[in-house]
């Protein structure tokens, strides 16, 4: 097998995947619809496997191809970060960011403030809901980047991820009954939070029952310190007033969480790639990064 792949096979398939098609792809990439499907042909005589079944114009991913998408969009963000880096051109557009409505919006408002004060002819508009509801909306093109929850299985348009662990808040004065159903409050299903309480306590042989439903992360904070029940958070959205309930009060361990960066990296334009490299920085310098 070759060491090296051309970037531009590479380009080629991510661009077939985001746009949805090889005639598409074709005439975002200036080529010919014959010549992409040559290059994606390329890129599986590289690789040694089937990346793209066709049925007419319809096509699908192997599990190959699915495995292949973040390896090439990384690859394709570093080589046109490293042409940026060298080019003297002002960055300048429109740019949709999509930010989780459950966590602490200071952590990524505070990275894109600072881009945006860095390239003033970059215009941002944040967009902030549900994480599975912000992957919908990328899908459908009304956002342009997306931080988001990460779930099983395969997640289209996804980038790089990193990983959180949520913990138990509880009312800082608040002891529950041990031997008692404990009250959670969470957000509405499907939800990776409830996911794994409830996964959490069902494995432990601890009970529960549902005590409030809420949206958005502000209606479980301020239920939390009401004393309603306990949830699940992130380090960022612990709030004065809480405390983490550990296993020695028979609240066991939630499994981590992966927080991704998702774009369809064929329709993002030099402004958001670099609002996307920017992102990164942030999240990977940060100890405790808390999108969710």
């Amino acid at each position: 097998m070759p060491n090296n792949i051309p970037t531009d096979l590479l380009r080629s398939f991510v661009t077939v995947v985001d746009l949805g098609g090889f005639t598409k792809a074709a005439k975002a990439l200036g080529r010919t619809q014959p010549a992409i499907s040559l290059q994606i042909r390329r890129l599986e005589d590289i690789l040694q496997t089937k990346l793209i079944r066709t049925s007419g114009r319809q096509f699908r991913l192997t599990d190959d191809g699915v495995a292949l998408g973040p390896y090439a969009r990384q690859m394709l963000r570093l080589n046109d970060d490293l042409i940026a880096y060298f080019s003297d051109s002002a960055l300048a557009g429109w740019i949709r960011v999509g930010v989780p409505t459950d966590f602490s919006h200071s952590f990524l408002l505070e990275a894109i403030s600072e881009f945006a004060a860095r390239h003033p002819d970059v215009r941002i508009e944040i967009e902030s809901m549900l994480s599975s509801d912000l992957r919908v909306a990328l899908a459908n093109d009304r956002i342009d980047i997306s931080v988001a929850l990460v779930p099983e299985g395969d997640v289209p348009y996804l980038v790089e991820t990193t990983t959180v662990e949520p913990l138990w808040a509880v009312k800082k004065d608040v002891l529950f009954d041990r031997k008692a159903p404990i009250p959670i409050v969470r957000h509405p299903d499907p939800c990776e939070y409830a996911s794994r309480m409830r996964n959490a306590l069902r494995m432990s042989g601890r009970s529960w029952r549902t005590q409030l439903v809420s949206r958005d992360v502000e209606g479980l904070q301020s239920a939390v310190l009401a004393g309603l029940g306990a949830t699940a958070l992130t380090p960022a959205t612990l709030k004065p007033g809480m405390r983490v309930a550990g296993e020695d009060e028979r609240f066991p361990k939630l499994a981590p969480l992966k927080i991704g960066l998702f774009y369809k990296h064929a329709v993002l334009h030099d402004a958001g790639h670099a609002l996307t490299q920017h992102l990164l920085d942030h999240i990977q310098k940060n100890d405790q990064p808390a999108p969710a």
